[in-house]
């Protein structure tokens, strides 16, 4: 399973849904504050995501460079 596919099975895991008789006896700050949580929750998910890419893009990178390094040196 890839890190992306892992943290979206997480994110569905831990989203907070009411249903329809808590969200009427929740105050609007709260429904805010809950819906505030959950989108910095989700940026900090796709965060995690981006970082986990950039490292894969650099280590394929470093790979290339290597192979062209390694053939340049047996001309």
């Amino acid at each position: 399973m890839s890190y992306a596919h892992a943290l979206s099975r997480q994110h569905a895991e831990t989203t907070i849904v009411p249903n329809s008789a808590e969200a009427h006896a929740l105050l609007p700050e709260e429904l805010s504050r809950i819906r505030h949580e959950e989108l910095r929750a989700e940026a900090q998910r796709q965060r995690e995501a981006r970082r986990h890419s950039a490292g894969r893009w650099w280590r394929s990178l470093a790979r290339y460079a290597t192979e062209r390094a390694e053939a340049a040196e047996r001309r």
